[in-house]
């Protein structure tokens, strides 16, 4: 069990960066964040690579497990704050894309890892910088690169400490692109420094759209909404019955450090579940706005 505490820090986190060594694309992302800030090695139990980042507060750890199996990160890295997780993305459609988003089974499936049902703690505010670093520095590196948020999905679920993937896609040709993991590896670094002072964003959960949240990222963007869950409309439409819509609803809220002090509804969601979702929102104190 790692136990080793970075004795002269005064940051008031502790960041455990963490990838698999099988996947191209975090371990590339991983290379390069070692290759611009001083590291030191460290055991982690478990672990097949570890290095501490004085500068940053941070571990770098990679495991050989595949990402959507780290259920264990509570048990070996207990001092962590919260989690961001560097991956690959895959799609068929082959985009090619920067994501970021938060972890969490909204339905009762749960293929993908993390059990059904339940949500991850989501970090909206660190997030949201990684958002923002990734959309200002792929412009002119990656310009044929989509930088977005994706909605809530797959494991892990359980963790105890906040819980960010950051992702390249979508297929092998961009898991390797040295020109990616400069840009995503750049990015984390650059929020990791920024989350020390005051961030000034609205931390924000939002419920409708599609897998890839363009909406909710434009508005992220532009009004500094920064979204910890965002409940896509195909998982509403998955979630069966009045008190598991509410359900959910409720911990979008709850499972959120800092929580959600607004949200956002996508109105095509339809009235039935709007009203199930707003009712739920108004009894937690929760004001929201309703878009198209």
């Amino acid at each position: 069990m790692f136990k080793e505490q970075l004795k002269e820090s005064s940051e008031e986190f502790f960041a455990a960066l963490a990838y698999s060594v099988g996947d191209p694309a975090g371990k590339g992302v991983a290379d390069f964040i070692r290759g611009v800030v001083k590291c030191r090695e460290t055991r982690v139990v478990g672990s097949e690579v570890s290095f501490i980042i004085e500068e940053l507060n941070a571990v770098l750890v990679g495991f050989k497990e595949d990402v959507i199996y780290f259920d264990f990160l509570d048990d070996v890295l207990p001092n962590a704050s919260f989690y961001v997780i560097l991956s690959r993305h895959k799609a068929s459609s082959g985009v090619k894309s920067l994501t970021v988003h938060h972890t969490g089974n909204p339905a009762a499936s749960a293929d993908m890892g993390g059990r059904p049902k339940e949500l991850s703690i989501a970090n909206p505010v660190f997030s949201y910088l990684t958002l923002r670093n990734l959309s200002e520095l792929a412009v002119g590196k990656l310009s044929d690169f989509e930088v977005v948020y994706e909605v809530t999905h797959h494991g892990p679920t359980n963790l105890r400490k906040p819980l960010t993937f950051v992702e390249i896609g979508s297929s092998e040709t961009e898991w390797v692109y040295e020109k990616a993991h400069e840009v995503v590896g750049e990015s984390v670094v650059r929020a990791l420094r920024e989350f020390r002072y005051p961030v000034n964003c609205v931390p924000t959960v939002g419920f409708g759209g599609p897998h890839y949240a363009e909406g909710f990222t434009k508005r992220a963007l532009k009004y500094g909404e920064c979204y910890g869950h965002i409940i896509s409309r195909y998982a509403i439409k998955e979630i069966s019955g009045v008190d598991e819509l509410r359900y959910i609803a409720r911990e979008s809220v709850l499972r959120s450090k800092p929580a959600p002090t607004k949200a956002v509804i996508m109105r095509k969601i339809g009235s039935e579940p709007r009203s199930i979702i707003t009712g739920e929102l108004r009894s937690l104190g929760i004001p929201y706005d309703i878009i198209d």
